[in-house]
């Protein structure tokens, strides 16, 4: 059967992605990998200014009658390791592997990129497949999802035929999207005063912390490493020793921390009041988040690591209590996690904010947010109370990367099918719900109005981290479920 033969083939392909470095920004090997694979297969090929790659296909001979349908994923992957792990993202491929019990594929030391490397390596299977049967195809991979959905925002809407849209960017097998959360990210910057002092270094640091997506995970109680580290700074009381010289944490602003840390400078009597402020706070916080973040642990240990701080050995420029001040209340006060939830449908998120990435660049330190919301006059809402805050602290604020919801559609077709397709092959039920984490459809929509959207995808499990894994046999059910949707609307 075909599905018995070209579900091979998409692991062929995933596998064949993941050994090409594609982090968000760094996607010109995958983008020259489709070209060639459009090159071998005989099939038109569009690259368009942003780079995207748009690789089209003709319907199987007697469907050219019905509409062409577009396949659609991201070429980037959120591409975060380890602490210790040596790998070279921006070089260097996954080291795949599977779990003892052969039910979940992963990669060694960071995350796998199964979001939404999977996406692609199904429509490479549609395309190279003579077996499936299928309207005309086109597979629309767009760049740099995870950092602002910069290629579905500059998609041009004249190089893509087809308006019946299937988004493979959901990681929950059964559950059918059919609307998104709308999103931005804010930007505080906090401009800093410097002193110059004599005595050595200490890093404090916060690690452990389970981490997550900042969408799907939001609702999870999961702990903010980098307002966890602030809470630990409020809680040791050290006031005017406190003298750091940088702080940084998280890795993408659309993520959950797993880690952060600051590095201050102390003399001897300094260092005896904070390792004993450190010991009693670190007490104090681990019995309070010991069930909601069992992997959690707290660090006070020598570095020497002081950066372009370091005027010369001994002696540092940190930043002064009063920036201290204003930078730690900021961090303290600003909100994270749940703001709302949706009053219909019940049950979900409506509006969030995740703060996921702090960093010291120069005379700074710059705080990004990840503000979400189905309801645009509430993201802009809680967006200008994060600016407020910003200000009131010292800073100010920047806008970026904003992109709207997708409204739930009452009249879909594709969505109709989709569902008769779901309780032929599993018989039963599936779910269908709106996610409170951003997809690209919405900005598809926005260029093109007539277009019927559908997102689903397989079980993948962690995403943006370095647990992620994606469960095979999902992989393979999946697989079948949009060669049977294919061909469903190849007949009309």
């Amino acid at each position: 059967m075909a599905t018995e033969i070209t579900a091979k083939e998409v692991r062929k392909y995933f596998a064949e992605i993941c050994a090409i470095p594609h982090g968000s920004g760094n996607t010109k090997g995958i983008q020259e990998y489709l070209q060639k694979f459009a090159a071998a297969h005989g099939l038109a090929c569009v690259t368009e200014p942003c780079g995207n790659v748009i690789i089209k296909k003709a319907a199987t001979p007697g469907c050219e009658g019905a509409p062409a349908v577009v396949l659609q994923g991201h070429m980037d992957m959120v591409a975060v390791k380890e602490p210790g792990c040596a790998k070279d993202l921006e070089h260097e491929g996954l080291d795949l592997a599977i779990t003892p019990d052969g039910q979940y594929l992963f990669a060694k030391g960071t995350s796998l990129g199964g979001d939404d490397g999977i996406a692609i390596a199904y429509g490479l299977a549609v395309l190279a497949s003579e077996e499936i049967v299928h309207p005309a195809i086109e597979l629309v991979a767009t760049v740099d999802e995870e950092t602002g959905m910069d290629g579905a925002k500059e998609l041009r809407p004249e190089d893509v035929a087809g308006r019946i849209w299937l988004n493979l960017d959901s990681e929950d097998e059964g559950i059918l999207l059919v609307g998104c959360a709308g999103g931005l990210t804010q930007e505080s910057v906090f401009p800093v005063t410097r002193d110059t002092v004599s005595g050595n270094l200490l890093r404090i640091a916060v690690r452990g912390c389970k981490g997550g997506h900042s969408g799907t995970e939001i609702d999870k109680n999961r702990a903010n490493a980098i307002l966890l580290l602030a809470e630990l700074l409020e809680t040791m009381n050290c006031g005017k020793m406190l003298q750091p010289l940088w702080i940084c944490g998280g890795e993408k602003d659309n993520a959950i921390p797993t880690s952060a840390e600051m590095v201050i400078c102390v003399n001897d009597y300094e260092r005896y009041e904070i390792c004993r402020a450190f010991d009693a706070a670190e007490r104090k916080l681990l019995d309070a988040y010991r069930m909601q973040e069992p992997g959690v642990s707290f660090a006070l240990e020598e570095t020497e690591n002081g950066g372009e701080f370091m005027i010369q050995e001994g002696s540092y420029r940190v930043m002064n209590a009063e920036s201290v001040r204003k930078l730690l209340d900021f961090l303290l006060l600003v909100p994270f996690g749940v703001s709302e939830m949706s009053v219909e449908p019940k049950g979900l998120v409506e509006t969030s904010n995740n703060v996921g990435i702090v960093r010291t660049v120069g005379e700074t330190v710059i705080v990004d947010s990840s503000v979400r919301s189905m309801v645009e006059v509430k993201k802009q809402l809680l967006a200008e109370k994060i600016a407020l805050l910003t200000s009131l602290c010292g800073g100010h604020t920047t806008t970026q990367a904003e992109y709207p919801g997708w409204q739930y559609k009452q009249d879909s077709p594709l969505r109709d099918a989709w569902i008769a397709e779901y309780r032929e092959q599993y018989g039963s039920e599936p779910v269908v719900k709106t996610i409170h984490a951003g997809l690209e459809c919405g900005l598809i929509i926005e260029h093109m109005p007539e277009v019927d959207a559908i997102s689903f995808g397989p079980n993948i499990l962690d995403i943006h981290t370095t647990a992620e894994r994606m469960e095979i046999a999902s992989v393979e059910r999946t697989w079948k479920l949009l060669i049977g949707l294919l061909a469903r609307l190849a007949r009309g």
